[in-house]
C-alpha cells in the first residue's frame, strides 16, 4: 500500500547569483554529491534555532 504524501507548507528563499558563480558552485556540488539546498539549510540552521528561541521568548 503506497504511503500518503506528507503535506508540508514551505516558504522559499531566493538569492541573486552571477551566472558564472552559479556554474562554478553547481560544478562543485556535483563533484561533491551535495545540493545547494543542503548547504544552505546546514549554514542557516544555527540562525533558525536562535530565531526560534527569540520567538519563544515573545510568547
Amino acid at each position: 500500500m503506497p504511503r500518503k504524501k506528507l503535506e508540508r507548507k514551505k516558504d522559499y528563499i531566493q538569492i541573486a547569483i552571477e551566472p558564472d558563480d552559479k556554474a562554478a558552485f553547481d560544478t562543485w556540488c556535483l563533484a561533491n554529491g551535495i545540493t545547494m539546498s543542503e548547504i544552505i539549510r546546514k549554514e542557516i540552521a544555527p540562525y533558525i534555532a536562535k530565531g526560534k528561541k527569540l520567538l519563544e521568548g515573545q510568547s
